[in-house]
């Protein structure tokens, strides 16, 4: 995006070429250097596109080939410049908007999250605005790396996570459990390290040196497998360490602790059809409500959805267009029997292990007792699993008297 920014501003002119020479000049002007591209045949003629610049050291290629070429089009910048001089008004407009969307481009103005299922979009962009991440944050001030590192210390059920600027925007994408599918061979010196806190039932090991066996107990970030390798002398004397991608599964023994409560008593929302819409703007994290209605309704919903402007598909911009809908409603108060309140917990607590489940985790124990109180259904206990947890984690590779750094990516 930036790029095509940059030719538009320089200028750049689209040339036809008829001649049967056509061949020979484009190959003298591309053995020269000279800046040309969308080299098009177009049947009787070649189209050729040029830089404003290039178009000046045509002259020397065009007399040596004798070709004669027929200018299709001029676009960008200077053209617009020299189309509208006397409007200067209107060409000052123009620089003084692409100043302003250049500038645009040194700030992040979307977040996007991809994977989550444990935790919400709500809660990560709360955590990211605690590591003062927001929307108009400039991008030089987020380091990728160290942001991964801290979002797995802070939620303890990412296994993997990546962030990544595109143009404008912060991708982040997370997976809160290891798919084994997704596990690959590493090729790049790393050590093998605890995803979460287990007991350890079998250890595969295909590259690099045992650090835990069967039956130990580890902690999230423990080493288990690690790729420096040290080659002792007979009297048990370092020489040497080498460095090799650590490649191996590790099985453990998992406890999970599940917790799930609801009132037996709530209201259903039944909606009357009713509702009323507004639209709005928005620039950042600030929001203009031009009109609002008036509301008559006793009880409601309010749902907003933004749609935020963009330039190509990474580049955003902080405006985005924002629609409301104010939605009218009737609670209903109603009461779970002993019999629903039951199912409704036991379908909650199946839909949690069946997407443990589906990442590959071995169901070994299920400890959750449902009980019914005065006001409400509780169920918790414990999920005991067996599942890989062993990800790849970065190893630096150190001289003699430095200390070794990890750090799971």
């Amino acid at each position: 995006m930036l790029k095509r920014l940059l030719i538009w501003l320089k200028g750049y002119i689209i040339l036809k070429i008829k001649d049967s020479s056509n061949d020979r000049f484009i190959n003298l002007c591309i053995k020269n250097n000279i800046e040309m591209w969308n080299i098009t045949d177009c049947g009787d003629y070649k189209s050729v596109t040029v830089s404003k610049k290039a178009f000046g050291q045509l002259e020397p290629f065009l007399k040596k080939t004798k070709v004669n070429p027929e200018i299709s089009d001029k676009k960008g910048l200077p053209f617009i410049f020299y189309r509208y001089k006397k409007r200067k008004l209107f060409a000052l407009g123009v620089l003084l908007f692409i100043s302003i969307i250049y500038s645009f481009s040194f700030f992040i103005w979307d977040i996007n999250i991809t994977g989550e299922e444990i935790y919400t979009d709500e809660q990560i962009l709360r955590t990211l605005k605690a590591y003062d991440i927001d929307l108009g944050t400039p991008k030089k001030n987020i380091n990728c790396a160290l942001l991964e590192k801290r979002l797995r210390e802070d939620y303890e059920n990412i296994a993997w996570i990546s962030c990544e600027l595109k143009g404008t925007r912060l991708n982040i994408t997370i997976n809160e459990t290891i798919l084994p599918k997704t596990i690959e061979e590493n090729t790049v010196p790393c050590n093998i390290v605890a995803v979460k806190d287990g007991i350890i039932t079998d250890i595969y090991i295909e590259s690099g040196t045992r650090v835990a066996g069967k039956g130990d107990e580890v902690k999230k970030g423990d080493i288990l497998i690690t790729g420096a390798i040290n080659l002792y002398n007979d009297y048990d004397e370092l020489i040497e360490t080498s460095y090799v991608p650590a490649n191996g599964k590790i099985y453990a023994i998992v406890s999970y602790n599940y917790y799930d409560s609801f009132e037996l008593s709530y209201y259903e929302k039944e909606y009357t059809g009713k509702e009323k819409r507004y639209y709005g703007l928005s620039f950042g994290s600030k929001s203009l409500k031009p009109y609002k209605p008036k509301i008559k309704f006793d009880n409601y919903d309010t749902v907003e959805t933004d749609s935020r402007l963009r330039l190509g598909s990474v580049f955003y911009l902080p405006i985005s267009l924002r629609k409301g809908y104010i939605k009218e409603y009737v609670p209903e108060l109603k009461t779970l029997s002993d019999k629903d309140a039951k199912d409704k917990a036991r379908l909650k607590l199946n839909i949690y292990i069946d997407e443990l489940t589906k990442k590959g985790v071995e169901i070994l124990e299920n400890n959750v007792k449902i009980e019914i109180g005065d006001k409400s259904c509780t169920a918790q206990g414990t999920i005991v699993t067996k599942e890989l947890i062993g990800v790849p984690s970065d190893i630096t590779v150190i001289n003699q008297g430095e200390e070794e750094t990890n750090g799971i990516y």
